[in-house]
C-alpha cells in the first residue's frame, strides 16, 4: 500500500512539474521575454538598466525599461507580442527649461 501511494504522489508530482513547463512555454510564446525585451532596449540606448517590469495597458502587454545612460534616464517601452519598440522617451528633460538668469530683476539698494 504505501508502495502504491509513493508512487501516485511521484505521478502526481512530475504531471504537476510538466503543467508548470507548459504554461511557461506558452507564456512565451505569446510574446518576446524580458531579457529579449532588454536586449532591444539596450540596442535603443546604450546604458545600465535600472528597472524593467511589464504592464498592461488597455489589453496590450508592453514591456517599460528604464535606462541610466551617460547624458540621463531613458525610458524604452517595447511591445510584449511583437518586440517592437513603442517609444524612447528621455526623463527629465533639463534642455526644455529656460535657465536664463536674464528676466530675473535684481535691484541694488
Amino acid at each position: 500500500m504505501l508502495k502504491r501511494v509513493t508512487t501516485v504522489i511521484l505521478l502526481l508530482t512530475l504531471f504537476s512539474f510538466n503543467l508548470l513547463s507548459v504554461n511557461a512555454q506558452e507564456a512565451e510564446s505569446k510574446g518576446i521575454s524580458m531579457e529579449k525585451a532588454k536586449q532591444i532596449a539596450l540596442g535603443q540606448v546604450k546604458g545600465e538598466i535600472l528597472n524593467a517590469y511589464l504592464q498592461d495597458d488597455d489589453g496590450k502587454s508592453k514591456y517599460e525599461i528604464i535606462i541610466q545612460a551617460k547624458d540621463g534616464k531613458y525610458e524604452v517601452e517595447i511591445d510584449k507580442s511583437t518586440g517592437k519598440v513603442l517609444e524612447v522617451e528621455r526623463e527629465g528633460n533639463k534642455g526644455d527649461r529656460d535657465d536664463d538668469d536674464d528676466d530675473d530683476e535684481r535691484y541694488d539698494d
